[in-house]
């Protein structure tokens, strides 16, 4: 976003689903906290405030890109309280950036060209949300056959969160490991959009860096063309200044 009234980016559309996810954490920490034993809530807290460092993240991107600086901090201000990871009362504040996504949403429902506007951001969002759901759904499969059992060394949340961290980035330590076939499969699964998911952020990258060299190199076939044109246009009047002389 560069200021309030630009238009909806797709990494808008990612920071209020993860808005969500965050008054989720919240809510269930608060009226539900009798059910979850202290290690899931304290797990709650840490992941909420790791979102809360992507929206301060996001924040200061937005800020950087911004051609009007002061106008885009008048404008978003608002949604920084909401970000700051060390007062949990205000993650109530992040149904704003929700209520102005939808907002955006009735103005332009056109997914499609949200998309389409700018590519690059559009591809980042889309591997961002897939981590969040492949970490979110692999922590809770893993823990779902895994926890409780006997001899398995994932014996509560924290367990397969750190699991679910380790192997889909495809570092794998291999301090925790699934002892069971169920276990192994969520695993195997976990590996492969890991492997997938890596690949693609690779590409990303590689993307980036294409699309620099490429504005580069406009850039240098204008100069080029510039300098052929300023050259065309002395041989021309060296020509007219022998042409003069010719005739005097």
């Amino acid at each position: 976003m560069r200021h309030h009234s630009a238009g909806l980016r797709a990494m808008d559309l990612l920071m209020a689903l993860l808005s969500v996810v965050s008054v989720l954490l919240v809510s269930l920490r608060w009226f539900f906290g009798e059910y979850f034993t202290p290690e899931t809530l304290s797990l709650f807290y840490d992941v909420d405030s790791l979102l809360c460092y992507v929206f301060i993240i996001h924040f200061l991107y937005g800020l950087a890109r911004s051609d009007q600086r002061l106008a885009y901090l008048k404008s978003n201000w608002i949604y920084l309280p909401g970000s700051l990871p060390m007062v949990e009362q205000l993650r109530w504040a992040r149904l704003l950036q929700l209520y102005r996504v939808i907002q955006l949403l009735r103005r332009n429902p056109d997914l499609l060209a949200i998309f389409r506007r700018e590519r690059s951001e559009s591809h980042l969002a889309g591997i961002l949300l897939l981590f969040f759901v492949l970490l979110g759904v692999g922590a809770g499969l893993i823990f779902w056959v895994e926890g409780g059992t006997p001899g398995s060394q994932i014996n509560n949340a924290y367990d397969a969160f750190w699991w679910a961290l380790v192997t889909l980035s495809t570092i794998g330590y291999g301090d925790i490991v699934p002892h069971t076939d169920e276990g192994r499969f969520v695993a195997s699964l976990v590996i492969i959009f890991g492997v997938g998911l890596f690949s693609a952020m690779s590409g990303f990258m590689a993307s980036l860096f294409l699309k620099s060299t490429d504005k580069e190199t406009q850039a240098l076939q204008q100069q080029v063309r510039h300098l052929t044109q300023q050259q065309d246009q002395l041989l021309q009047e060296l020509r007219q200044i022998k042409e003069s002389l010719r005739r005097g």
